[in-house]
């Protein structure tokens, strides 16, 4: 569930993971000039581990919802080429996460130190993403060549979500590092 390995040499494997839940995919393939998808999610996902005290996983979100949906106008007087839209909404629930023990950091010579004994007993706030994409497709008449240009609005709504916390040093607290926010993005891509 992280970038990096704890070391941790004292681990068993004596514990009990569950995960039980219910998903839904409901799917329109591209025809009559657009798509759609939209995905569900509900779950729980638990371990006991050797100590006999049932937590959160690091992946215990409780929901995933996904939403696509993309239209293609046709334009020009063979219709070959397209003007085209996408869009697509994520959202989960709050991401489980182990408190770092601030005051044993500390003592640790800034090296964090988690608070094990309430491991995955806090929750970031829920994730939130739209995405909305804006193109055209010039299609050569002879060849198979395809150009399109793309404008991509990432994280249209311009929402922070929470990557992880982490021990500042040069501040010594506890700092919430974010996602990136709002990104524009363009493209030209040629295919062959």
């Amino acid at each position: 569930a992280d970038f990096v390995f704890n070391e941790r040499g004292s681990l068993v494997n004596n514990g009990n993971g569950d995960n039980y839940g219910i998903e839904l995919t409901l799917e329109k393939f591209f025809s009559k000039g657009y798509y759609m998808l939209a995905t569900a999610s509900i779950y729980e996902s638990t371990y006991t581990g050797s100590d006999g005290v049932e937590r959160n996983t690091a992946f215990n979100n409780n929901y995933v919802f996904n939403g696509l949906f993309g239209k293609e106008w046709p334009v020009g007087k063979s219709k070959r080429n397209a003007i085209t839209f996408d869009t697509k909404i994520t959202t989960t629930g709050g991401t489980p996460y182990t408190p770092i023990d601030l005051e044993a950091t500390r003592a640790n010579g800034g090296r964090e130190v988690y608070e094990q004994d309430r491991a995955f007993s806090e929750r970031y706030d829920p994730y939130f993403r739209w995405d909305v994409k804006f193109g055209f497709r010039l299609n050569g008449k002879k060849s198979k060549v395809s150009h399109q240009i793309f404008v991509d609005l990432q994280n249209v709504t311009n929402r922070e979500n929470v990557f992880v916390e982490r021990y500042n040093p040069v501040k010594d607290e506890i700092n919430t590092v974010t996602q990136q926010g709002f990104f524009p993005d363009f493209m030209y891509r040629i295919q062959f």
